[in-house]
């Protein structure tokens, strides 16, 4: 093997190195939110109409330790 050849393995290692460092660092956190309605409608005859709505709202953070 060249010198040449030896740099070019040696600088591939080192990216490869620091790009799964920077993936590491940078995927530390979550945020999930979720949103979730159900809706019931009751309509009569006359001019009375009920509509009930429920609205769930769930979020999850997490973070990872290092």
């Amino acid at each position: 093997m060249t010198k040449q050849q030896i740099y070019k393995i040696a600088a591939t290692a080192v990216t490869a190195l620091l790009t799964c460092l920077a993936i590491a660092l940078g995927l530390t956190s979550c945020n999930v939110t979720r949103t979730i309605t159900t809706q019931s409608q009751y309509m009569q005859r006359g001019d009375t109409s009920i509509v009930i709505q429920t609205k769930t709202i769930e979020t999850y953070d997490a973070s990872k330790k290092l």
